[in-house]
Formats: C-alpha cells, sequence, structure tokens
C-alpha cells in the first residue's frame, strides 16, 4: 500500500521537469574543496561541455576549486535557475527559504536521511515538499546523485562520470543514483549514448512517471530504460506505459524484488497463485513494456531499440563463419522462442551456384565455413541470399570492429559491402559481436564514419534482447489493433453477503449469468436424501459454511454418493468432522449437487491487489492447483482475445485441444465465461477482494463452475509495504 504522503504527491508536466533538467545557470550550494561530491559535481558541469554561467556557494566565501565562492544564493548576482544542494539534511530547509527569496525555481537536493530512514525522516520530506510547494520551488531527490543531459553537454550529477558526455537516444530514468554511478560508464563502454540520465532517490515532488512523461516528450529521446524498485504511481505508470507504445517509444524496464509480499487474500488459491512479481510481469506484458533481468540485459535491449529502430518481423536469419558460433546462436535462440525458420529451396540452389562448397549444409544459422579464407566473397554473397530470402524478416551478422588503423583498412572493405546490402533492403541487418569487447574512441569513431550501426556486444546478450525487440514491436501492433472494453453497468453488494456460504455466493453468480452448478442448501440428513433423490444420483455433499473456503482439507467434501443410505451417512460425517476440525466455525448446513466426472478442471480466480486493483488468474485447477501453480496472470480489465492468450501460456494448453484422443474443449464459450467472471468482479467494484471459481468444469462445450468463493472487502489499513 502507498503511504498517505504518496497519495499526496502531485504530478509534474513535462514542460516543468525539462526547466529544471535545462538550466542556463547552475549554483553548487555547498561547495567545498574537501567534499568528493562538490568535486565530482564542479570537474564533471565544467568538463562536460555546461556552457552557462556555474557559481559556488560556501559559507566561507573562500576560493574554492579555483573560483571565488558566494557565502549564500542571498549573495549571488544573478539568480539561478538550478541551485544544487550538497547541504546536509539539517540545512536544506534554510537554503530552500535562501533559493525563494532570490527567485531559485529549482532545486536538486542530494541529502540523505529523508523517507527512505523511517517515520521521522518522512517528517523531515513532508517539510521539505511543503516549503517548496508554498515557495512554487520543484524539486529532485533528496537522496539522490542528479542528472545527466547529454545533448546540452550537461553533467548536474555527483560522481565522477565518462566525459565527454556520450549524446544518444536512450533516456534512463533510476530510483538509485548509486545505479547510475556505473550504469554511465556501461553504457558508454558499449558504445550506447544517453539523451538523460534522471536519478529520482525518494521521487518527494518528481516521480519516475514524471520522468517517463518528460522523455515521452523529448525529441532526443527514442527509448526509454527504467530502473525501479517500486512503482509507487501504479495508475501513472499504466497511462503513460500506453502512450510510450502509442507513439512508439520502447519502455525497457529492470525492476528488482522478486518477492512475495504475502499481501494476499487467504481464503482464495488465487491468493497464493498471484504474487507482486507476477503482477508487475503481467502489467509489463498488457502494456507492451520490455522487462529484463538485469542492468546489463537493459543496456543491450535498450541500446538495440535504439539502433534498429520498431522491427518488421520475428523470422530471423543469421549467416555466421563459425560452427561454434552457429551452435551458440541456436541454442540462445531455442531458449527465448526466437524464430529461425529454414531458408528456402530456391535461396539453397542460389547458394550453392554462388560457390558454397557441398561440406556446408545450408540451413539456419547458416554456417559458410571456413571456406571464407578460399573464397573471401561467399560471406557477402551469403548474406544477401539469406536476407532476399522469402522466409526471412531480420538479418543477423556477426560483426568484427577494428582496434586499430591498421585493422580499419581491411575492416572498412567488409563494412561497406553490409551498408550497401542495407541500403539495398528493407530488412533490417543486425550486427552483433561473438563476444563482449570495450569500445575505445578509435572504435566508435570508426564505426560512425563507415555507416555502420550498433554493434550489440555478443550473441550471448544479443539473442534475447533482439527477442524482446521483436516481441515489443509484435505486442505494439496487436496491442493497437484491439477494441475498447466495454462500459460495466455496477452490480451491487447484496445484503448479508458477508456471511454467504458457497451455495449462496453460486445462486448470485448464476443470477448474473454464470453457469454454477445447481446446489441444494440442506439441513439434515433426511433432507440431503430427498434433495439428492430430486437430483438424481450419484450426488456429491459439501459442507456449507461462510469460514472454511478449502473445504476438502477440514473433511467437508463427499464424492460420488449413489444412494439415499450414502448420502444420509455423508451428512452426519461431514457435519462431525468439521465440527471437530473447526469448532469455531459457522456451519448453515451441506449441499448437495450432481455428481459430475471427466472433462478438465480450470481454476478462474479473481484478487484485488493492494496496487494494482483486480488480478485474473487462469489455470488448471482442482485440489492440487497450488503444487502445480500452471497459470497465467493478467490486472482486469481484459478483452476476449487476452484471455484466449492466457489459455495459451498455460503448460497444459494441448490438453484443451484434445490431448491423446481425449474431447477438445470448446475453448471460445471457456473464453466467454471466464470473461463473464471477469466483467463480474469489475462490475462488484471496490467492494469485491476475491471472487474464485475453483474447479470450472470443462468438458467439450459443457462448462459449469462446480465451487465458488466470494470475500467481499474491508476498509484496508493505511500502512505501505516498508510499515512506514
Amino acid at each position: 500500500m502507498t503511504t498517505s504522503f504518496e497519495h499526496s504527491r502531485q504530478p509534474v508536466g513535462p514542460d516543468r521537469l525539462r526547466s529544471l533538467l535545462t538550466p542556463r545557470s547552475i549554483a553548487i550550494v555547498g561547495a567545498s574543496e574537501k567534499s568528493a561530491w562538490s568535486r565530482y559535481t564542479v570537474g564533471n558541469l565544467r568538463s562536460g561541455g555546461f556552457s552557462g554561467r556555474l557559481y559556488l556557494v560556501n559559507r566561507s566565501g573562500a576560493v574554492t576549486h579555483g573560483s571565488q565562492t558566494y557565502p549564500s544564493l542571498l549573495d549571488v548576482p544573478n539568480p539561478p535557475d538550478l541551485a544544487y544542494l550538497l547541504t546536509s539534511s539539517g540545512s536544506v530547509l534554510d537554503v530552500l527559504s535562501d533559493a525563494a527569496k532570490v527567485g531559485v525555481p529549482n532545486l536538486v537536493v542530494l541529502a540523505a536521511g529523508y523517507a527512505e530512514a523511517g517515520q521521522a525522516g518522512m517528517s523531515m520530506q513532508e517539510d521539505l515538499v511543503a516549503a517548496a510547494r508554498a515557495n512554487g520551488q520543484l524539486v529532485l531527490g533528496p537522496n539522490n546523485l542528479g542528472f545527466i543531459n547529454s545533448h546540452a553537454g550537461l553533467a548536474a550529477f555527483s560522481f565522477e562520470t565518462p566525459l565527454p558526455l556520450l549524446a544518444g537516444g536512450v533516456g534512463i530514468v533510476s530510483q538509485s543514483g548509486a545505479l547510475a554511478i556505473y550504469l554511465v560508464p556501461y553504457m558508454n563502454s558499449r558504445d550506447i549514448g544517453t539523451s538523460h540520465v534522471i536519478t529520482l532517490g525518494n521521487e518527494a515532488m518528481i516521480g519516475a512517471v514524471d520522468a517517463m512523461e518528460f522523455l515521452l516528450e523529448d525529441s532526443h529521446t527514442t527509448v526509454i530504460g527504467l530502473y525501479v524498485e517500486q512503482i509507487r504511481d501504479p495508475a501513472g505508470f499504466v497511462a503513460v506505459a500506453r502512450r510510450a507504445r502509442e507513439v512508439g517509444k520502447p519502455v525497457v524496464m529492470y525492476k528488482v524484488g522478486r518477492g512475495e509480499s504475502g499481501a494476499r487474500v487467504a481464503a482464495a488459491h488465487t491468493g497464493a497463485l498471484v504474487g507482486d512479481d507476477r503482477v508487475i510481469d503481467a502489467i509489463c506484458r498488457q502494456h507492451g513494456v520490455i522487462r529484463v533481468e538485469s542492468v546489463e540485459d537493459l543496456v543491450t535491449t535498450a541500446g538495440l531499440l535504439e539502433s534498429y529502430g520498431e522491427l518488421p518481423g520475428e523470422r530471423v536469419g543469421v549467416v555466421l563463419g563459425s560452427g561454434a558460433m552457429c551452435a551458440l546462436v541456436g541454442e540462445r535462440a531455442d531458449a527465448v522462442s526466437l524464430s529461425l525458420p529454414q531458408p528456402s529451396v530456391e535461396t539453397a540452389t542460389a547458394l550453392a551456384a554462388d560457390g558454397l562448397p557441398d561440406f556446408a549444409t545450408v540451413q539456419n544459422p547458416l554456417d559458410v565455413t571456413g571456406y571464407v579464407t578460399v573464397d573471401p566473397t561467399i560471406m557477402a554473397k551469403a548474406e544477401r541470399r539469406m536476407i532476399e530470402d522469402p522466409n526471412v524478416d531480420i538479418l543477423v551478422i556477426n560483426t568484427v570492429l577494428p582496434r586499430s588503423e591498421s585493422e580499419g583498412l581491411t575492416a572498412s572493405l567488409r563494412a561497406q559491402v553490409t551498408v550497401d546490402l542495407s541500403a539495398e533492403s528493407s530488412k533490417p541487418v543486425i550486427h552483433m559481436g561473438f563476444l563482449p569487447s570495450e569500445t575505445t574512441p578509435f572504435v566508435r569513431q570508426w564505426r560512425r564514419a563507415a555507416g555502420l550501426p550498433l554493434l550489440v556486444e555478443s550473441f550471448d546478450r544479443g539473442i534475447p534482447a533482439l527477442a524482446k525487440a521483436i516481441w515489443w514491436a509484435k505486442r505494439r501492433r496487436a496491442l493497437d489493433g484491439l477494441p475498447a472494453v466495454d462500459g460495466l453497468v455496477a452490480v451491487a453488494k447484496p445484503e448479508g453477503a458477508d456471511g454467504w456460504s458457497e451455495a449462496e455466493a453460486g445462486a448470485f453468480l448464476r443470477e448474473l449469468g454464470l453457469p454454477y452448478l445447481p446446489a441444494t442448501l440442506v439441513t439434515s440428513p433426511d433432507r440431503a436424501a430427498d434433495a439428492a433423490a430430486m437430483s438424481g444420483f450419484p450426488v456429491v455433499l459439501k459442507v456449507a459454511s461462510a469460514d472454511i473456503a478449502h473445504k476438502t482439507e477440514v473433511g467437508g467434501v463427499r464424492l460420488g454418493l449413489d444412494s439415499a443410505h450414502a448420502v444420509r451417512a455423508a451428512f452426519t460425517e461431514i457435519q462431525d468432522t468439521v465440527r471437530a476440525a473447526r469448532p469455531e466455525a459457522r456451519i448453515a448446513g451441506v449441499t448437495v449437487s450432481p455428481m459430475r466426472t471427466g472433462g478438465l478442471e480450470l481454476l478462474v480466480g479473481i484478487v484485488r491487489d493492494a496496487d494494482w486493483g483486480l488480478v485474473l488468474a487462469v489455470g488448471f485447477g482442482g485440489v492440487l492447483v497450488e503444487i502445480h501453480r500452471d497459470t497465467a496472470v493478467r490486472v482486469l480489465p481484459v478483452e476476449l482475445r487476452e484471455i484466449r492468450e492466457m489459455l495459451g501460456e498455460l503448460r497444459g494448453a494441448e490438453l484443451l485441444r484434445g490431448f491423446r484422443g481425449g474431447a477438445p474443449a470448446d475453448v471460445d464459450e471457456v473464453v466467454d465465461v471466464i470473461h463473464r467472471v471477469s466483467r463480474i468482479a469489475e462490475a462488484l467494484g471496490d467492494d469485491l477482494e476475491a471472487l474464485e471459481i475453483n474447479p470450472l468444469l470443462v468438458d467439450g462445450s459443457r462448462i459449469e463452475a462446480l465451487d465458488v468463493l466470494i470475500r467481499w472487502r474491508t476498509p484496508p489499513l493505511d500502512v505501505d509495504r516498508n510499515g512506514l
């Protein structure tokens, strides 16, 4: 849950944030020869290319870093656009006050000891924000390391930074300043330039969503890279992710923390199957955000997307000069489900005519073998044949960049062939290295002069990055074609619903159009026998209690009862067994239902996430659902095609198609029923905590809910997940 402070955060528009990130003059408050932060900050600004006025503020007024300082902001001759505070947290409010008096609108606060330090720090942060708002000021931080605006030559960053700045199209938003210390040099070493690097710290006034909104509007940014530990504005994140997809700017996110919060509804199986991290995965999938597993993957994927843009298809052809390379690429492609179609017969014939030796097998990846040393032209011929193959949308080749002037002469001839090939084909040619290597200034300059796009650092990282880039383009096209979700007619929570048994919950869902198996509530053995006779043997008996969600675990279920005598005995056994196991439980009686056999058992569960709202889980159900854990997850709302995709993601999806002679399920009807469940959950609105059908029996075209659970919401505690 979010804190009341986070609820009070106000959006910061792109224009307002731009004024902070593009200052014409900067005052460093707390400049000191003794401070490493000060040396780094001043050095980066002076050497990075900042052309504006730089003022140093030190209470002593002594010469610092070779310049005369001013005792306070009040003494600076011209009010700067930005005050960069290196002072301790205890003096920040005084500096804000001085800044307000002379009209400084923007501040960066590096000091720690705020919200990350507990309740006392949270109070200090609230005071900081209140003062800034009263003054009409905007604060980046606290507890951050500043920002970089590469195209402006502006490194307002308090750690050693590779200079000159490498300008490019990847905009980085990081909740961690320390991560940026390592991220920027790493990107530099991989020849991937940035547009902006924004470290957010505690996000007191400027959050990740604000920074993403700014990068969406920024003309220099083509890809947005995120490092986040917590998404503090879920609704804003979804909205900005949707807009990023619409305008064609990929969002690549590395989010740490794959643990479970435990803040799920314990009464539902769904609660054990839907964790924080699975919800984040679902959000990313639904809105076209690329989620990666490491900083290295973030850099490789963002760099590939920045250099090669939106890819036109998903079928990849690979031409290499080594069997080992082919094996590595094939293995990595299989691991990430990258499509490597086999070359056409026409391509094989043309390759033979071009001189590819008989001992070279025409396949994908294509190994031209060591014969390239005999006929150096065979590599270029093979690449041309592969990119012209109708089964191929994208070509991947191995490129080695020269390390010296002498190597550059030979490499230039090879580069020109590739440049010509790219110019003549509408299909992209992606350059990958075999192993990672550092990009020196010479290599960077040579690559640009040769007209080559980015060399993706290695097959090991490049193939998964390519798969993610292809997924993003494909997902973007699919989501653009999805119909809008229709409006809802609200369904009110019925009076007395908090004390419902399963039979009452099922009757409620049946009234709303769900195929719930009829169940008769009885309170004596004889009435149970009468209900069974009316239903027709065999029957199922289940305990009816609002306090018992998992009936099997307390001995509350009897199956396949085929006589009145068996029904009477089962009624008494259920009553006695359940009372012994759960003496505190309220027992309304026992339900009698027709026995169903055969078919497949699915789980359709919906549970409320504290941040993201209602979450749908679909999978193979029954009593072993938490052991098999074969489920797919989405955040509501979802439409029919999305639900069909969920069913296709299940490991047991083949069962729905009629595995080994079994009757195939009516998947259209299954999708429709699941969709109706999701719409009912949405229609119930904020009252609903969990709704679960387990199992949903699927037997060909017959689909029935055999057991249901509804839990209603209680007022939430105003405590966030960190206990603040």
